[in-house]
């Protein structure tokens, strides 16, 4: 989005507009429907959240904190979640791995779904999907108690109580032995996937005030895939999917991952708006009959 802004006020600028500052947010108000010009008529001075006045949200700002963490809010598939230190900030990239479960959903077209979204952080994605798909029900699961407690308040946010359950544990093991071995419809996770050697690359920004756990994933940024990848082979029903983002140049390690598994097939990586792999998505094999 702000990449798309930026090219349009650089367009306007070269083509000599007398405004083109003007003439960017006319044409972004247009395209969105109106949503600039809510905020029409809000001074500066009003704009504020959480008690803050427009001079502390430029302090923090000056200091590296994430405006989603000063303002404590952001929006995720159009709707607010409330951001906190506790989880990683909801990113407008990860909604693409949202839109390809939701239209693997709509091909099943199944009366019922079992949905578990591993490391599930602020809830975003869990209340996404149950919001977008009545049927299901889906399991939000986060090693971290922090975590934890703010997916729980975004689920209660919601009144999704009696469709989305909230677990601590790692990876799966909220569910083991709980009944849901090869009976769930759709496995999907936003894993870490930084290479511990790359998290000093990540602007100060993120690796000083984001969790982490959520953003090592050890020397190769690929510990949770190998893990995920294989025990979602438990939980998963034949033919059901495992869909997760993954990093930069990472889609030929993941490929290979899920290949090594022998359990997969239909494995393919999706692109984003820029042709860039993001996400990959793989079906569940079918069991091989027995030869009498």
């Amino acid at each position: 989005m702000f990449e798309f802004i930026n090219q349009l006020h650089e367009a306007f600028s070269q083509a000599g507009l007398e405004d083109p500052l003007q003439e960017t947010l006319h044409l972004c108000d247009i395209l969105s429907g109106g949503a600039l010009r809510a905020l029409d008529g809000r001074s500066p001075q009003n704009l504020t959240a959480q008690n803050l006045s427009l001079d502390e949200i430029i302090a923090q700002r000056q200091a590296g904190v994430p405006l989603e963490y000063i303002l404590q809010q952001t929006v995720f598939m159009g709707r607010p979640f409330t951001c906190t230190p506790e989880a990683l900030i909801p990113r407008a990239e990860t909604e693409l791995l949202v839109r390809t479960v939701l239209t693997h959903a709509a091909s099943l077209q199944a009366e019922s779904l079992t949905i578990v979204d591993v490391g599930t952080g602020s809830g975003n994605i869990a209340v996404s999907l149950a919001l977008e798909l009545p049927q299901s029900r889906v399991f939000a699961l986060d090693i971290s108690p922090e975590a934890v407690k703010r997916a729980q308040m975004h689920v209660d946010q919601y009144k999704l109580q009696d469709r989305v359950t909230v677990q601590c544990g790692d990876l799966f093991a909220p569910l083991a032995g709980k009944g849901y071995e090869q009976a769930v419809d759709i496995v999907v996770c936003n894993p870490p996937y930084i290479p511990s050697g790359s998290l000093s690359k990540l602007s100060a920004e993120i690796v000083e005030h984001e969790p982490l756990v959520a953003l090592d994933a050890g020397p190769y940024g690929i510990n949770v895939f190998r893990r995920l990848v294989q025990d979602a082979l438990h939980f998963l029903r034949p033919e059901g999917l495992l869909a997760f983002e993954f990093g930069a140049g990472q889609e030929v390690l993941v490929q290979r991952l899920l290949q090594k598994s022998g359990g997969y097939g239909q494995m393919q990586p999706v692109e984003d708006h820029t042709g860039r792999p993001r996400v990959f998505t793989a079906l569940k094999a079918l069991p091989v009959p027995q030869s009498s």
